[in-house]
């Protein structure tokens, strides 16, 4: 016998007052009613309801069991409705909010293709340098770039899209007239051009042969954009410390060339942020699969 349909059974008894009103909406006999309630009891060993004659009432066990059956029904219908809309595909509008630069230079093309794939959703795109709780600005999620998981919630949920590797370069004739460092500490009488994305952007931390270098550093241009920082150092303004994907075009073309490459420094870590759900919101995780898959291998 079906658990689910006797517990439906029992709380169509309860709603209704009675087997014969429940007997009546349900399209059950009287009789076949009344076999699943006992077998309910039997099964659960306790009496839930007191029968006579002239009318029907709930025992306290009863009363407890109601409740508990109407939360679990109400659920499962909640799954199935769910179920059936993500068989058909997400859709609904997603709201989100993602730090100034990342939105500006990187989530244009992969948004692009994510409305192509999926035509049910629309996007509702703001952008804010201010970390957001998605839940209290009526986000349905948040983009954080970070050098550390973001701190973990008991109502946010929380995923990886990609790792973004962080770079110095310079141009060829900046090197030429400055000289090229050979250790971190020559840093410090470069001009250094600063990637505001960082603990402190005064303050540049490499590591080399398993050893963390902290190197205080001076510049004329501490900032978050891309683009800024990429005609600096190809103008020759400095070294540039910044996301190895804001130089990509540059590097290729020999506008500017890696300085240090055998240091490490701090990557970054891109993550989704979003309200903890007991169901998850089918546009919310198709956007986080979708992000993971179109970012990889493009931030190495």
């Amino acid at each position: 016998m079906d658990r689910f349909e006797q517990m439906r059974v029992f709380a169509r008894v309860v709603d209704a007052g009675g087997f014969t009103s429940a007997s009546a909406g349900a399209g059950m006999s009287r009789a076949a009613i009344s076999k699943h309630i006992l077998q309910l009891e039997e099964r659960l060993g306790v009496r839930l309801l007191n029968r006579t004659t002239r009318r029907v009432s709930v025992t306290e066990a009863g009363r407890l069991f109601h409740e508990q059956c109407r939360r679990l029904l109400d659920d499962l219908a909640l799954a199935e409705r769910g179920a059936a809309k993500s068989a058909a595909g997400p859709e609904g509008e997603l709201r989100m909010v993602a730090p100034t630069n990342f939105g500006l230079t990187f989530l244009g093309p992969a948004i692009t293709e994510f409305l192509i794939k999926h035509p049910g959703i629309k996007i509702n795109l703001s952008m804010n340098d201010r970390p957001i709780d998605p839940i209290e600005s009526g986000y349905d999620l948040a983009i954080r770039v970070v050098t550390s998981a973001p701190l973990s919630s008991a109502s946010l949920e929380v995923c990886k899209l990609t790792i973004s590797r962080r770079i110095l370069c310079a141009s060829p004739d900046y090197l030429a007239r400055r000289g090229v460092p050979g250790h971190p500490r020559d840093l410090a009488a470069h001009e250094c051009l600063s990637y505001s994305y960082v603990d402190d952007p005064r303050v540049w931390r490499l590591r080399t042969g398993g050893r963390e270098h902290a190197v205080a550093v001076s510049g004329r241009i501490i900032t978050s954009a891309g683009q800024v920082l990429r005609a600096a150092a190809a103008a020759g303004l400095g070294i540039a410390y910044g996301p190895a994907v804001f130089f990509t075009d540059d590097m290729e073309a020999g506008r500017v060339v890696p300085v240090l490459p055998g240091c490490e420094l701090p990557a970054a870590a891109i993550f989704s942020v979003y309200p903890i759900s007991r169901y998850p919101q089918p546009k919310v995780a198709a956007f986080n699969a979708f992000m993971q898959k179109f970012f990889e291998g493009k931030f190495a």
